[in-house]
């Protein structure tokens, strides 16, 4: 059902900071430098088929300033690749985890598995492009 890791997003309170730690300590090569989308200011890195992305809140109110202020700096979400986001969502359902929809205006329909389901890690499902 899961063809890869598509992305990781790494909550950060400061993006050039950690946008310099990460591209010195482990050779990343930043692409989309502080990009505004959605209320967050991103930096991505690529790595294989797969991207880290850094995001900084800037909206003070946003899930990402929340999970900050909560827990701090690190992890806040993995992307999943599947082929079919309802069929996965689906069986994932069965399997008792709870699902969330929310739209996006940068990336339409998204499907996340609740941080309850999965002791405290926000996963979504990302739609196979090909």
């Amino acid at each position: 059902m899961y063809k890869r890791i598509d992305h990781i997003v790494i909550a950060v309170k400061n993006l050039e900071q950690s946008a310099a730690l990460y591209g010195e300590r482990f050779g990343l090569q930043a692409t989309d430098v502080g990009k505004l989308t959605e209320g967050l200011k991103e930096t991505t890195f690529t790595t294989g088929n797969t991207r880290i992305v850094l995001s900084q809140p800037v909206d003070p109110n946003g899930p990402v300033a929340r999970f900050i202020e909560e827990r701090g700096e690190g992890l806040y979400l993995v992307a999943l690749e599947v082929d079919n986001v309802d069929k996965a969502a689906e069986a994932l359902r069965k399997r008792g985890a709870r699902i969330a929809e929310a739209p996006s205006a940068e990336h339409g329909r998204l499907v996340f598995v609740h941080p309850k389901s999965a002791h405290g890690v926000l996963f979504q499902l990302v739609e196979s492009k090909a």
